[in-house]
């Protein structure tokens, strides 16, 4: 039997995890976060993790799971969050998936079929600091047709996963749970939502950001998966004396901005039975939804 699944998503700054506290409130639901930065343990302002203290005593999954300086695959987050989902719906609570990274979800509600590769921790580290065009040419060396066809070639990160793909082989799918999920994104006129991204970006200027990417920064900064996120690489050059704090800020902004485009662009052509709600009445639309989604289920 297919296994009841909340989904809020949207771009960044949208409202996603307070929309989602109030739902798990009145549902009974655990929050299992997909987010591909909230995984890393310390890195919580530029990651927009909900406090401790704001998340009601709701329990939350997939933050604050693996150290700064690990790799994070998207392998890595299905396998604890069907774990996650398993758990919540064993104590008889409802799972509420909240997050902006689209892939993951994609590839959590079976959307998106996934290569599970051996790898040489090695080889991974050692092309990650190899410009994507000289992993272009590698992957060309390595893979057969059929692989090339299916790896986006300007994304550095699934270049690498192919080669290791090609050179070491793939392992065996395991059987996951089946999902019926009703996915609620949340959306805002373009201005307004480009407002809540700058706002937010100085609120985390005001609560310490600037120290938290500095201490990424002296871990390995780019050389890190986790050191390259939006929020922290930006500071990198004024660490470096390359450019004001005020430029550096109105970076992330501006690249914020960018990344919003992006996952309104990915949520609305990846996700099937995605359903947009106004972020501004949210919860009222949202609260009926789930109401009359958890109803169906039931019955």
């Amino acid at each position: 039997m297919a296994i009841p699944v909340i989904v809020i998503a949207g771009p960044t700054a949208s409202g996603k995890s307070d929309l989602a506290i109030r739902l798990a409130k009145k549902y009974h639901g655990n929050i299992i976060s997909a987010d591909s930065l909230q995984v890393y343990q310390e890195l919580n302002i530029g990651t927009a993790k909900t406090p401790v203290q704001e998340r009601g005593g709701i329990p939350h999954y997939l933050l604050d799971v693996v150290d700064q300086a690990a790799d994070f695959s998207v392998a890595d987050f299905i396998s604890l969050a069907d774990q996650a989902i398993l758990e919540t719906v064993k104590s008889g609570r409802v799972p509420i998936v909240v997050g902006g990274t689209g892939f993951y979800v994609k590839a959590l509600l079976g959307f998106q079929s996934l290569d599970f590769a051996q790898s040489d921790e090695e080889e991974v580290r050692a092309d990650q600091e190899k410009p994507l065009e000289e992993l272009q040419i590698k992957l060309r060396q390595v893979a057969d047709e059929k692989l090339l066809a299916r790896v986006d070639l300007q994304n550095k990160e699934r270049v690498i996963r192919a080669i290791q793909i090609a050179c070491h082989g793939q392992v065996k799918r395991p059987k996951r749970p089946d999902y019926t999920p009703l996915i609620l994104a949340l959306d805002w006129p373009r201005e307004v939502l480009y407002d809540r991204i700058n706002q937010r970006v100085q609120l985390m200027m005001d609560q310490g950001l600037e120290r938290e990417a500095k201490g990424l920064y002296d871990r390995g900064g780019l050389s890190l998966q986790a050191g390259r996120g939006i929020g922290y690489a930006e500071l990198y050059p004024f660490f470096e004396g390359q450019q004001s704090l005020l430029e550096a800020v109105a970076t992330i902004q501006q690249n914020s901005r960018r990344y919003a485009k992006r996952q309104l662009t990915y949520w609305r052509h990846q996700i099937p039975g995605l359903q947009w709600i106004d972020g501004q009445n949210a919860w009222e639309i949202a609260d009926q939804q789930v109401a009359n989604f958890l109803k169906e289920y039931k019955q």
